[in-house]
């Protein structure tokens, strides 16, 4: 028994090494481990174990449960900690208890293993408020929008100075506080061709401002058919969606848009988002959880 706990010489003659080795393997136990449930989401990738199988674990009685975990978790190629042993039958043994001091747990007695992933907790009923910031869309009509060849065209000179001139009447219109003057020279100047997304994505947030929302979301998936890394045009998405109350859509968008180009001024809207889609998605869940137990009769 000393010489287990004493150093181990590496100048020890061969006979003496088989004699350490003896010792150790008496010293073991050896406990046969049942699988009462093995759920797949405990599975780190493939186990070959079934429920009803037997495997054998070779321990230190002086081991705790949860060193006993750890090895069959190994064999079993589970998460430990979604491991459950019981010694009897229906008495759960926790993780620091020592093996050997186990009232009736001794060398070849079965211990019991359930690899479960525990139930989620429930939560309180998710209340739904209303949503105060949802606007009603002031015109689905959507602006003149340039096909494909119009916006892939070459301008000429003429049309680029032309362009650009219903590009300034536009902004001076926008700084005028006359909203429809200046989405109606910018749509005169996307419809001379040569499009970019800049000016799509632009026209855009003008139409945001006007509260035409799908007018907003059109002209913005356009500018990322051009340009699928325009901030401005996943945010002016985003935001449209935000008010038609599409938030998984907008929580989406402004996601990508923070990513590409960081905007302070999005931040909270962005965080709102996020929120409500989250207490939207539990509420759904816990609605189908009550609905499948009502239809089972337990309710």
């Amino acid at each position: 028994g000393s010489l287990l706990k004493a150093p181990i010489l590496t100048s020890l003659p061969a006979f003496l090494w088989a004699r350490v080795h003896r010792l150790r393997a008496m010293a073991q136990w050896s406990l046969p481990v049942k699988i009462l449930a093995l759920d797949q989401a405990t599975i780190h990738s493939k186990s070959k174990w079934e429920v009803g199988a037997t495997v054998n674990l070779n321990i230190e009685p002086h081991a705790t449960i949860g060193m006993a975990k750890d090895r069959i978790s190994l064999v079993l190629n589970t998460q430990s900690k979604f491991q459950e042993i019981s010694f009897p039958e229906g008495t759960v043994l926790d993780n620091k208890q020592v093996l050997s001091e186990i009232d009736g747990l001794k060398n070849g007695s079965t211990l019991l293993v359930k690899c479960e992933v525990p139930p989620e907790p429930d939560l309180p009923p998710v209340v739904m408020s209303d949503d105060e910031g949802l606007c009603q869309d002031k015109s689905t009509d959507l602006p003149e929008m340039p096909s494909a060849d119009l916006m892939s065209k070459e301008l000429s000179d003429e049309e680029m100075d032309r362009q650009a001139a219903l590009k300034g009447e536009s902004q001076d219109s926008l700084e005028d506080g006359d909203l429809a003057k200046a989405v109606q020279k910018l749509s005169e100047a996307i419809m001379i061709g040569g499009v970019s997304a800049m000016m799509l994505a632009k026209r855009g947030e003008m139409l945001l401002k006007e509260k035409r929302f799908q007018a907003a979301i059109a002209d913005a998936t356009l500018a990322l058919s051009l340009n699928a890394d325009s901030a401005k045009a996943y945010r002016v998405r985003g935001k449209a969606s935000r008010f038609l109350g599409k938030y998984e859509d907008s929580a989406s968008d402004l996601a990508q848009a923070q990513k590409i180009d960081y905007d302070d001024s999005v931040v909270d809207l962005h965080k709102y988002v996020e929120k409500r889609l989250q207490k939207m998605q539990l509420k759904a869940k816990q609605d189908a959880k009550a609905a499948a137990k009502s239809k089972a009769g337990y309710a």
